[in-house]
């Protein structure tokens, strides 16, 4: 029989709030992007997984694991990160371009613009957009780092190797968009976006180890999604 006195119950607890913070967002998308789109259950499952990123850390971390919000044993480094976190952005931002102006991206963008545009449809923010462009790369940009990098990679790095917490939170972080992103791209290129994704999650939960702040990986999620915002502008204007 396993030695009961050997585990450590704030592991356990850690453990307890991780998997979950991993596995509903992609839940959520299946919902909202596959199974009911464009209707009020499926609207309803897309707010409440983002009042989830803000509500569940605030739950795990003050509650259950009751432990403080501010890391004071390290130095915040802000003014830091956010040079290498500029450097991030723009250096995929220019990637982001050259894919849909130079490469075969481009054309699937376009056969592909129908299902993208229903999807913004779907969401009841055609009319809205650029409010909602505004605040998915602002607002809902803190908010996933608060969620994925503070909170996911955070908890994760105290239970494994630094190494494998970066992997499985950015495989976390881009589960939820290969299934986003498969509504309306061949899944061959949903999974190479999807790796994208997860390979800007493990720059950006490095950022935040390094210098032990978010604005620098926060400063990059803006101005990558201002990038995608304004691919969807551009399909929306036909």
């Amino acid at each position: 029989m396993p030695d009961l006195s050997r585990i450590d119950p704030l592991s356990t607890r850690r453990w307890a709030v991780v998997l979950p913070a991993l596995v509903l967002p992609f839940c959520a998308a299946l919902f909202y992007a596959v199974l009911l789109p464009g209707t009020v259950f499926g609207n309803v499952f897309y707010t409440g997984i983002k009042i989830w990123l803000v509500l569940w850390p605030l739950v795990a971390t003050g509650w259950i694991l009751r432990e403080k919000f501010v890391d004071r044993s390290r130095e915040k480094r802000h003014g830091a990160s956010l040079g290498p976190g500029l450097v991030f952005g723009f250096l995929v931002l220019g990637l982001l371009v050259f894919l849909v102006k130079a490469t075969p991206l481009g054309g699937v963008v376009d056969e592909n613009s129908g299902r993208i545009a229903g999807f913004i449809e779907d969401l009841g923010v055609e009319e809205h957009y650029l409010l909602f462009a505004v605040f998915l790369s602002f607002l809902h940009a803190f908010m996933e780092e608060w969620y994925w990098r503070w909170f996911v990679f955070g908890q994760a790095r105290k239970v494994m190797p630094v190494a494998v917490a970066h992997l499985v939170a950015g495989v976390g972080f881009a589960s939820h968009h290969v299934v986003i992103v498969s509504q309306f791209f061949p899944m061959g290129w949903a999974l190479f976006l999807g790796f994208c994704v997860a390979t800007g999650g493990v720059v950006w939960s490095w950022l935040y180890q390094r210098y032990n702040s978010l604005l620098g990986a926060w400063a990059s999620h803006m101005i990558i999604d201002l990038g995608i915002m304004w691919v969807g502008w551009i399909v929306l204007r036909g």
